[in-house]
Order: C-alpha cells, then structure tokens, then sequence
C-alpha cells in the first residue's frame, strides 16, 4: 500500500507480501493448477480483509507471466473476481516490462541502461539509451520455471543441471551486438532473487549500510556467492535470514540467469533497485489512468512519468545560480554539486527534526538516484550543519566504506547549507568571483538588514574548509547608502 500524495508522488506505507508460487507446474500442463489457485485465492481473501481495514482509494491489481501464459486463465480471473471481488488486469510482456522499468530508473536516474526484472516465471529486458527505449525483451527465463525445468526438486541443483541451464540461459539470451549496447549502458536489476543476493553479500562483507536500494554488486563478488549457494542444500539455504524459506529453492537459478546476463554482456558491476513493477504501474496510472488502462504507454509517456523535465524545475533560479557559481569557480567538484543539489532540497524539509540522528536516519530511508557513499555524505552533511560531534560519530560507524575524501566533502557541504540558508533568509543575492586560486570573493546584494556577524561567522569556517581566503563585499540594501569590504 502506498501513500500518494497531493504533488502525485508517494511512499510506502505497508508492504505484505506472500509467495503462492502461481506457476508451479504451468510448463508441464500449460495450465495453472488446482492447489496453486487455491493458495492464490486464500490469499488474496487476505489481502481484501487487509484493505477493508485501511483508508484505500484506489487498488491496482496486475497479473503478470503466470496468468498471462496460462490456458485456463479466463477461469481463474473469473473465480478471483468472484471470490475476493478483484478484477485483475493482466499485463502484456511489454507492459510488464516498461511498467518495471519505469518504477526503476525513476528512482535511480540511469539514462543509459540494460535493466532487467526477474521473477518467477519470466526475465524482461529493457535497454534504453538517454531515456529513450530501444528494445524491449520478454524470455521464459523465471526462477522458479528455471528451478522445475531443470530439476531442482531433489533439494539441490546438481552440478551437471547447473552447467545446462547456464548454457540454456546463455542460447536465449540475445547477443550484445543485437542489443546495441555501448560502453556507457550500465546494468540495473529488480527482483526479490536479487535483493535477497544482495542482503546476502552485504552480510557476508559485513556491509555497515542496511539499504539494498542502489547498492552495487560486483561480477566477482556475485560469481562467488553463485558458487557458495550452489554447493547448499535448499533446507541449508531457507536458513539464512536473509533469504528466507520462501526463496531458497529458487535463488541458485535465479542467481544463475542474473549471473550469466553479466557475463554475456561483460558487465563488471550491476546496480540494484528496490522499486520495480508496482511502483512503476502506480507511477503511470497517477500520470495518465488512461493510458494505464489502454495499456499504450509511448515513449514520451514513459519521460513524463519519471519525471525529467519536473527533476529540472525542482531547483529554483537562485539555488541553481549559486551551485553553477560554487561549482565555475572550483569550490566544489561536480560530486559535491550533486550531493548539495539534494542537499538543499532536503534541508528545509528535515529541519523539523529536533534529533540530529533523526535527521540523518529520515535522509537514509530515502530512495533517491544517489551511490551509498554520496547518500551518507548528504545525511552526514545534513546532520553537521546541526550537531558536529554526532556528524563525525555517524561517520565512525561506516568508515569501512568512507574515504577521508567523503569526510571533507560533508564538511564543505555542511558549511555551504549553512551560508546558503543565512542568504536565503536574509533575500540575498549573491556573486561569486575567484582572485588567483586562494583568494575568493563574496559580494553579497541582501533585501534587508542582513546578519553581518552570523555571514563573517560562516564564512571563517568556510575559509578553514575550503583552505581560502575570503573577501566579503556587501552592497547597500535599500533605506541604506553604505558599501563595505571585509576580509575575514
């Protein structure tokens, strides 16, 4: 369930998930089967009982390849309908694939793609360059079909079983050349095999972050941990946490497909995304219900629902001037530009926190299009401008994946909110101007009486930061006809 709020975008407010293994048996019969409707109905009964009991507007229900594929589906749809009282909307290849697609870039921004979703019963590909989809690929490459296919019920795969459904998984797979792939496209996945291989690495590297949302995986690092799951039994495997019951008979094919796509493909990293399929169907059906129903999302479609041209707006003419002038003068990095652009879009919206913690945990809760180490210097960057000392203790706990690099930036990052907050509520307008390569000037054009004092005050600290000399000019406001030139 999701909380969607007036500007359209939204959060989760509660998550139940129950796995009903829909497709087992569908490739042997091409028919879904009696106990697998079952469950999925008694399911589904629960999910009803779920949203009578909460404030829901609007329910999306989506089928996806297990129905999709099956010759008794109109059957099954009708005895849905009848006994829980949803009505299904049965996604086509396509859509399922576009519709995953777009749940994933819009939160991680990737212009230039190869994303992948794999789920129980198929694997859809979509590669998209600048946001613009080339090709769209279904292929009957699901875990769990993958699992039964090649005989996985004994508990284990065997050795020789894996070896033919990597060489089965390789033959389907389209060749790079027919993909156009170039050098810049980076691979992102979604699916719950793949999250619960990176909850996995995490636990094993003792990964300090508990967030799977754009974290990286490694094709070295993924091609050992196949290695180690293949060699487990399913009952060993239901034993990790991080796994869990429900998955463990499924991840080793599952983990096969994803690892043998980055090998095809020479991918050396792979980029996970926790939002997928739902978020991308709710994302289009805010957008345009029309085309959610009618099912023709076009490519422009597809660019309004993640947002681009809205991402632009969000940054005002002001802020955005400041930013190019920190950045044309080399204050900052283009990195640091980056991380202070969400940094000022978060700033006023944390600062209701009275906890400097509460600040940060709020910011690394968020999904947004930034790597683990960028998103902790935001946080930690957020947090300084607030409390030094819980700043640097913060940054202890993850100094296993933070460089002293990532320590300057959040300082530098935490004196410019800082300065930028002073300007903005003394309606200032500001210049920038480098004299030499230690020497910068500010020349402040404030509205009113500004904080002369609390402005000096900053920018000290910005000259031991930044390791500048800084001359502060102030112009007349109005009702005053006195110019002044500081140095600090």
């Amino acid at each position: 369930m999701y909380n969607v709020k007036d500007d359209d975008s939204f959060d989760i407010y509660q998550q139940e998930g129950i796995k009903v293994r829909l497709g087992e048996g569908l490739d042997e019969r091409g028919q879904l089967g009696k106990k697998p409707m079952e469950r999925a109905i008694e399911t589904l009964k629960v999910f009803r009982e779920i949203i009578q009991l909460n404030p829901i507007k609007s329910v999306l229900p989506i089928a996806t390849s297990a129905v999709r594929e099956a010759s008794n589906k109109d059957d099954f749809l009708n005895s849905v309908s009848k006994e829980s009282g949803f009505n299904f909307k049965v996604l086509s290849e396509r859509e399922e694939a576009l519709y995953s697609y777009v749940g994933a870039i819009k939160s991680l921004r990737i212009p230039d793609a190869l994303f992948f979703d794999i789920g129980g019963g198929s694997l859809e590909i979509v590669h998209a360059e600048r946001f613009k989809i080339r090709k769209v690929i279904s292929l009957p490459l699901g875990s769990l079909r993958l699992t039964h296919q090649f005989d996985g019920r004994q508990g284990k795969l065997t050795d020789k079983n894996l070896k033919n459904l990597k060489r089965y998984v390789w033959s389907l797979l389209p060749n790079k050349k027919d993909l156009g792939l170039s050098n810049d496209v980076k691979l992102v996945g979604v699916g719950g095999t793949l999250r619960a291989l990176a909850r996995y690495e995490q636990r094993l590297s003792k990964y300090p972050l508990d967030k799977t949302h754009n974290y990286k995986i490694s094709h070295k690092s993924l091609d050992s941990t196949v290695g180690k799951l293949s060699k487990m039994k399913s009952n060993d495997i239901s034993k990790i946490s991080v796994i869990g019951s429900s998955r463990s008979e499924t991840i080793v094919a599952g983990s096969c497909v994803i690892n043998t796509l980055m090998e095809k493909y020479d991918f050396s990293n792979l980029y996970v995304s926790n939002h997928g399929l739902r978020e991308g169907a709710l994302s289009i059906f805010l957008e345009d219900p029309k085309t959610y129903h009618d099912g023709n999302i076009t490519a422009e479609q597809i660019r309004k629902t993640i947002g681009l041209d809205e991402q632009q707006r969000k940054t005002s003419p002001e802020k955005e001037n400041f930013l190019n002038s920190l950045y044309s003068v080399n204050v900052i990095s283009k990195r640091e530009r980056k991380i202070l652009d969400y940094a000022e879009k978060n700033a006023s919206a944390k600062s209701s926190f009275s906890n400097p913690q509460s600040v940060f945990y709020s910011i690394m809760d968020e999904d947004i299009p930034l790597d683990h180490n960028d998103h902790l210097v935001l946080g930690l960057s957020l947090v300084h401008t607030k409390h030094t000392k819980t700043a640097d203790w913060l940054f202890s706990r993850y100094k296993t994946i933070l460089s002293q690099q990532d320590k300057a930036s959040m300082r530098k990052i935490s004196i410019l909110i800082t300065l930028r907050k002073i300007l903005e509520r003394t309606k200032s307008k500001v210049e920038i101007k480098l004299h030499g390569k230690k020497i910068i000037e500010f020349v402040i054009t404030p509205s009113r009486s500004t904080q002369t004092l609390l402005l000096k005050d900053t920018l000290k600290k910005f000259e031991i930061v930044f390791d500048v000399k800084v001359i502060l000019s102030i112009r007349p406001y109005p009702g005053s006809s006195q110019n002044s030139m500081l140095e600090l």
